[in-house]
């Protein structure tokens, strides 16, 4: 019997699903996050705005009722009702009610006479003062009664939604979301005091839309609670509309409540449900109020065990949105609160993740991890923002390194601009070279032409030069610098790794110099989790990347190898996120972009600070989006309290500390010795170059930890007045592409309020 397979199911352990931290609100928090974003992958709702398309009002009985007529993308026309008390005048708070399964729209308003007690919730509520909007869920009667053959119709749809890879729920919440800002955006409504009703399959989908809205909000479930496997294996009365298919793997019933935490929840059961079982109730309860102990939030959960059937206790609904709703729990946060604003957020939507679990899922079906197709995709869509043929690494650094082994810089001079990342500097360390710092100018925030003619002129034996982009800038100063070296016959290495489709006049950044270095760490404006690319000027280079990133094959699959490559691919695994962001990467710097002017226009008129004006020929990514702070402000204070009072990180510097500040650079001992490729006379280039830690060849490699002798640590060259002044006075703002209006303006208004 297939009962006997479906009750291992239900009664196995999931490996998947932790019960929910009982330690602190911090990993509470966590926890949740993960919830949500298995609840987001699963429900796969459609999110589209619903378009009112006719409104009938009347005022009747002491009651305002208004009759929409609402248009959705995917489901068509439905009808909804907006109730209020007829002298509602200024913004008052409302409910969304969701009723359930066989809920008629007209019975939960009160429009026609309720087939039990308490089945016009919404009547109820909005005669205690609320404004409430009912909307019908659509399951009844729109399938042939005849072809139907008796058969449950919520029932068939729910298959039918499961053959495309959804779920009804997943339909409900998408109604309901939409619903939801009909409602927030309503004359007579309070947008900040907004919570939302459910009874029976109406409590599912408003546990469910809470789980995904984008603000905490009071939710009150009536007669839904219990275990998932109690619900549909024990006591057969689930209903196919009101779970996420394959979510028991996650989270069971109470874990989804529990995840609510901090928002306001009331939840109600009655001791003579037929649909439910008391003690499987209480112990499903159990686990939300754990999870609100965690979240020291249990002031905020109200959990009644009342004598009732599968109903709804009214009154106590209404009392319990009293208190969620009121202007005191508005300002305490309990209602309507707002989170952070990060400095950083990494967002894949839901189509976007599923595209990168199929392309991992291909990836190990096929049992080829490294340097597959999924590589040759990821190279593709990166030469559409270079312009030139790319090479994929393992991490920006490698792209660096390997590209500076190329030109053969071990025992000479690389200059790097003095304001940049320590990993430009450590690859040309690890490469073998001599490094010598050079000013930036502040226009382009590249390196000054004028310092680097001074440093050529000092260092003859220089190899290379790596212009850094930062933040996303191309300077204009870049064409100097290249005429330099050029005459000089001195290698140009582009670290790109702020400005991937970045451009100055027509060309791409990494298209400039003999190499480009791109990163697609997390915080970049492609990521792939771990990776890089070497964008090459001629294809023999891009032959030479490809060897050196894998041990230094002669030829892929050969056993033989000519140089002291690395293990520096990139994996399929990484590959399939780099594919899927690459892939909405146009959108990506549009909205990246589309910011940068919204912030350049807010922050016109805000004391103590300005924008870094990009260059007129720069089409910036805005990596970062930088401006600069009045003195005498201090910088770290001020991050302080735009975090402690307002909630908004500012995003890191780019960069605080100089290269020649950092310790390992400062330091007496490297100006001696030197943790890289061996140098001196015995180190080389080619096949003699060194590898990895530092490992060097040749007579004069050193011994221990790759210790060489003869290259040294840079001479400071200093000052680097421009530098400093730029590493002591800058912010970088919060911009991401899922920054909001709204959470823009709070950035502008935090730094107004601490800088007037």
């Amino acid at each position: 019997m297939q009962t006997t397979h479906v009750r291992r199911l239900l009664g196995a352990e999931p490996t998947l699903r932790p019960t929910p931290p009982l330690s602190d609100a911090p990993a509470h928090t966590a926890w949740s996050r993960g919830v949500r974003a298995v609840v987001e992958r699963l429900a796969r709702v459609e999110r589209a705005p619903l378009e009112i398309t006719a409104v009938d009002t009347t005022v009747a009985d002491g009651l305002r009722r208004e009759r929409l007529t609402l248009n959705s993308p995917s489901r068509g026309a439905f009808q909804g009702t907006l109730l209020a008390p007829p002298d509602t005048t200024a913004p008052a708070p409302a409910v969304l009610v969701l009723g359930g399964k066989n809920a008629r729209l007209e019975q939960l308003t009160g429009e026609s006479p309720p087939d039990f007690p308490d089945r016009n919730v919404a009547e109820h509520l909005a005669r205690s003062g609320f404004v409430t909007l009912t909307f019908e869920h659509g399951i009844g009667g729109g399938l042939d009664e005849q072809r139907r053959a008796g058969r449950e119709e919520g029932a068939l749809l729910a298959h039918a939604f499961a053959l495309t890879g959804r779920s009804l729920l997943g339909a409900l919440v998408g109604d309901t979301l939409g619903a939801l800002d009909v409602l927030t955006s309503h004359r007579l409504v309070d947008a900040d005091r907004v919570g939302l009703f459910g009874h029976s399959l109406g409590a599912a989908v408003a546990l469910h839309t809470a789980l995904l809205a984008p603000r905490p909000l009071p939710v009150c479930a009536a007669s839904h609670l219990g275990s998932y496997p109690a619900l549909y294996e024990r006591l057969l009365t689930g209903y196919e509309g009101a779970v996420l298919p394959g979510i028991l793997e996650y989270a069971d019933l109470g874990d989804l409540y529990a995840a609510l935490a901090p928002a306001p929840l009331h939840l109600q059961f009655g001791t003579d449900d037929a649909y439910l079982e008391p003690a499987d109730a209480r112990a499903a309860a159990g686990i939300v109020r754990r999870g609100y102990r965690a979240a020291a939030a249990t002031d905020r959960l109200d959990v009644r065990e009342l004598p009732m059937g599968h109903g709804t206790h009214v009154r106590h609904a209404a009392d319990f949105f009293a208190r969620a709703l009121s202007r005191g729990a508005e300002a305490s946060g309990a209602s309507g609160a707002v989170g952070d604003v990060p400095a950083q957020r990494v967002h894949f939507g839901v189509a976007e993740r599923r595209a990168v679990l199929d392309r991992v899922d291909a990836a190990l079906a096929s049992g080829h991890l490294t340097q597959g197709p999924g590589l040759a995709r990821f190279e593709e869509l990166s030469r559409t923002w270079t312009g030139r043929e790319g090479v994929a690494v393992a991490s920006g650094a490698a792209a660096l390194e390997i590209a500076l082994r190329i030109v053969g810089v071990a025992g000479r001079t690389v200059l790097v601009p003095v304001n940049t990342f320590f990993a430009t500097a450590a690859a040309a360390v690890r490469a073998g070279a001599r490094v010598r710092f050079v000013d930036i100018e502040l226009d382009g925030l590249g390196i000054d032409p004028d310092a680097l003619r001074a440093a050529l002129d000092r260092h003859p034996d220089t190899a290379a030069v790596l212009p850094v982009h930062i933040g996303g800038i191309v300077s204009p100063a870049l064409d100097d610098v290249i005429s330099l070296c050029e005459r000089r016959g001195v290698a140009v290495v582009e670290d790109a790794a702020h400005a991937l489709g970045t451009t100055l006049g027509d060309r791409f950044a990494g298209a400039f110099g003999r190499f480009g270095a791109f990163s697609f760490f997390p915080t970049k404006v492609a990521v792939s989790g771990e990776g890089g690319l070497v964008t090459c000027a001629n294809a023999e280079d891009a032959e030479q990347v490809r060897r050196w990133r894998d041990h230094g094959k002669s030829a892929q699959g050969s056993t033989l190898h000519d140089r002291p490559g690395g293990n520096w691919r990139m994996s399929e695994l990484h590959a399939a996120v780099g594919t899927v962001d690459l892939e909405r990467f146009d959108d990506t710097l549009a909205a990246r972009r589309a910011l940068a002017y919204e912030y350049d226009e807010l922050l016109a008129d805000v004391p103590g600070v300005r924008a870094h004006t990009v260059p007129a020929a720069v089409h910036s990514n805005y990596y970062k989006y930088l401006a600069y702070l009045d003195a005498p402000v201090d910088r770290a204070l001020l991050k302080k309290r735009l975090r402690e009072r307002h909630g908004v990180s500012l995003a890191g510097e780019v960069y605080d500390h100089l290269l020649c500040d950092q310790p390992y650079f400062a330091s007496a001992e490297a100006t001696r010795t030197e943790v890289g490729a061996g140098a001196g006379a015995g180190a080389g280039t080619g096949a003699g170059a060194g590898t990895g830690a530092g490992a060097g060849t040749g007579a004069g490699a050193g011994t221990g930890a790759g210790a060489g002798t003869g290259a040294g640590a840079p001479v400071v060259d200093g000052p680097f007045e421009q530098a400093r002044w730029f590493a002591r006075h800058h912010i970088a703002l919060p911009l991401y592409p899922t920054l909001t209006r709204a959470e823009q303006l709070r950035v502008v208004e935090a730094l107004r309020g601490e800088l007037s």
